[in-house]
């Protein structure tokens, strides 16, 4: 079985209708949760989804979203050593990006699925695409 990395992007896709990979998020979010995949997210994430949602979803519906999420993808913690060992590598440019690829990397993932490849393109563990996951699973 395929372990996967979860970009937060993603997992907001599959939340809201009206984003751009709402389909695609959704089909991956599924085999994730048939359990043809175990799915990996960062523990920040968590916070960034209800923030990032509270636009479109209740309180209520948001803390329903993350009871769903959290039952189903294993979260991965971050240390001060996880955020040390990002802010000083030379290529330092997005501490969320960098969060999430040191977290694919100390949980030892096959891959990470996101739609924005480029923000990981410095990282140990090679990004696919929702399509690309999707085939691979």
């Amino acid at each position: 079985m395929s372990r996967v990395f979860i970009d937060t992007n993603v997992l907001l896709d599959w939340l809201i209708p009206t984003n751009s990979f709402h389909a695609e998020a959704s089909a991956f979010v599924r085999v994730c949760f048939e359990g043809r995949a175990e799915g990996y997210i960062s523990a920040h994430s968590l916070t960034d989804i209800f923030y990032i949602s509270r636009k479109y979803f209740s309180v209520e519906d948001r803390r329903q979203f993350l009871l769903l999420i959290l039952s189903n993808f294993t979260v991965v913690t971050e240390s001060s050593g996880d955020f040390l060992n990002v802010l000083n590598e030379e290529g330092f440019f997005d501490l969320e990006d960098g969060m999430q690829m040191r977290c694919a990397e100390k949980e030892k993932v096959d891959f990470i699925v996101s739609e924005n490849l480029k923000d990981f393109r410095s990282s140990a563990v090679p990004a696919v695409n929702i399509a690309a996951a999707l085939q691979m699973i």
